[in-house]
């Protein structure tokens, strides 16, 4: 799900993140899609106040995983590496 959503009021919110440029706090905040946060929560300030992306991320992603695909094509490879072999073994055995 790409919105956190907390109900209020029985209604869903979605999650927002907002910075103030005054206080240069973080925070984050529930309202409906169709309001924008005047005031920081913080210090107060009506001004400075700015939302940001909110964006998920993924964390402890291991570059050394492979994808399905490439596991796939390789074990395909090594099958058709072990048939070869298998093929020459009986060829060399082979006596008609």
């Amino acid at each position: 799900m790409l919105l956190e959503l907390k109900t209020i009021t029985g209604e869903a919110m979605p999650k927002y993140l907002y910075h103030c440029d005054n206080c240069q706090e973080r925070f984050l905040a529930y309202h409906l899609m169709s309001e924008r946060l005047e005031v920081c929560e913080k210090c107060g300030s009506k001004s400075g106040l700015r939302k940001l992306p909110l964006f998920p991320v993924r964390l402890n992603k291991n570059k050394k995983e492979k994808k399905v695909g490439e596991i796939v094509k390789s074990h395909i490879k090594e099958t058709k590496e072990e048939v070869e072999k298998e093929k020459e073994k009986m060829r060399k055995d082979y006596r008609p």
